[in-house]
C-alpha cells in the first residue's frame, strides 16, 4: 500500500507543472506565438474575461457564458478578421491566449460609465435665512424673508440641476468611449483545466490544437513578428539615453482609430480603392509601408475597421 502511495505521489509530481517549468512553458509560447497574425474563426467579446474554454470537456465552449459577454460588451474582433496575438500568460490551470491587447477591463481600465454629479449644499446665506424667518415674530418681516429664502433655494435648485444635466451628459459621453475602447481593446481565449496543467500541453502544437475551430493559424512561423514578447523587450527606463529606438508604430494601430492618427503612425499611405454603399458610407483601403512591413487598412468614414499586417 505503502509502495503504491509513493508511486502515485511520483507520478503527480512528474506531471504537475511547476512554477519554474510554467514559465519556461510561458517563454516557449511566447516566443512562438507572440506578434504574428491569425484569423479568428469566432466573434470575440470585447471585455478582458474572453471566452472560456474547458478543454478537458467534451465541447470546451461555454455557450451561455460567450452568448452573454457578446451581448453585455459587443464584439471586439469579428469572425474571419486578422488579430495579433499580444501575449501569452501561463498560470497553474490557466493559458490565457490574448488578441489585441487582450480586452479591456483590466485592473488599470477606468471601466465606470458614471459621473456623480457635484452636490450644492446651502450657502451660509441661505441658513441665515432660515434661522430668521423660524424666529422672527412680525408677519410682514416674516413674509418678505420668506420671499428672499425662496429665491436662494431656487438659485441653488437652479445650480444642482445644471449640475445633475452636466453630469448625465459627462456619462453618456463616458459610456460611449467605453464602448469605443472595448472595441479597440481586443479579446483573449482562456484554456482552462480542472488542476494543474499538464506538461506535454505547454507547446505550441498543444496550444494550436486546443485552440483549432476557433482560431485559424496558417503558416504562423513563416511571418515576421511585428513586436517582440513583454518578457523579453521590457519597457525603457526613465533615464533611458536620447537615441534609443522607439516601440514599433505598428503595434499601437487599433480598430476605431480615425485615418489621421494612422497617418501620423505611419505615415501618408496609398489609397488602392474607394466604394460608397446605398447608405452613403465610404469605404476606402488605403497601403502603408512602414519599414519592412505592408499594411492594409480598410477605413469606413474614415475609422478603422480592419487591417492586416506582413513582411514585405
Amino acid at each position: 500500500m505503502l509502495r503504491r502511495a509513493c508511486s502515485v505521489t511520483l507520478f503527480a509530481a512528474a506531471v504537475a507543472v511547476s512554477p519554474a517549468m510554467a514559465q519556461s512553458g510561458q517563454a516557449a509560447l511566447q516566443n512562438y506565438f507572440v506578434g504574428r497574425q491569425v484569423k479568428v474563426e469566432i466573434d470575440m467579446p470585447g471585455t478582458q474575461q474572453g471566452v472560456d474554454l474547458r478543454v478537458e470537456r467534451e465541447d470546451p465552449m461555454d455557450w451561455k457564458a460567450y452568448q452573454s459577454r457578446l451581448k453585455s460588451f459587443g464584439a471586439a474582433i469579428r469572425s474571419g478578421d486578422r488579430a495579433t496575438i499580444t501575449t501569452v500568460v501561463v498560470k497553474k490551470n490557466l493559458i490565457e491566449f490574448q488578441l489585441d491587447g487582450g480586452g479591456f477591463g483590466t485592473f488599470w481600465d477606468d471601466s465606470s460609465t458614471t459621473v456623480t454629479p457635484y452636490h450644492v449644499d446651502k450657502s451660509g446665506y441661505e441658513r441665515e435665512l432660515e434661522r430668521q424667518v423660524r424666529d422672527t415674530t412680525d408677519p410682514q418681516k416674516r413674509r418678505d424673508l420668506q420671499r428672499e429664502l425662496d429665491r436662494a433655494r431656487y438659485r441653488r435648485e437652479r445650480e444642482q440641476a445644471a449640475d445633475d444635466r452636466a453630469a448625465q451628459i459627462a456619462s453618456q459621453l463616458k459610456a460611449q468611449q467605453v464602448a469605443d475602447k472595448r472595441l479597440r481593446g481586443g479579446s483573449r481565449f482562456n484554456l482552462r483545466w480542472a488542476g494543474s496543467i499538464p506538461q506535454d500541453q505547454l507547446t505550441p502544437d498543444a496550444v494550436m490544437k486546443l485552440l483549432d475551430g476557433y482560431v485559424d493559424f496558417g503558416n504562423l512561423q513563416t511571418q515576421k513578428p511585428i513586436l517582440k514578447a513583454a518578457a523579453q523587450n521590457p519597457p525603457a527606463p526613465a533615464n533611458a539615453p536620447a537615441g534609443a529606438p522607439p516601440a514599433s508604430p505598428i503595434t499601437q494601430l487599433k480598430r476605431g482609430m480615425q485615418i489621421g492618427e494612422v497617418s501620423e503612425l505611419l505615415g501618408l499611405g496609398q489609397r488602392t480603392s474607394q466604394s460608397t454603399s446605398e447608405e452613403g458610407l465610404k469605404t476606402q483601403i488605403f497601403e502603408y509601408l512602414p519599414n519592412d512591413y505592408r499594411v492594409e487598412v480598410t477605413y469606413v468614414d474614415g475609422v478603422v475597421v480592419r487591417y492586416s499586417i506582413s513582411s514585405r
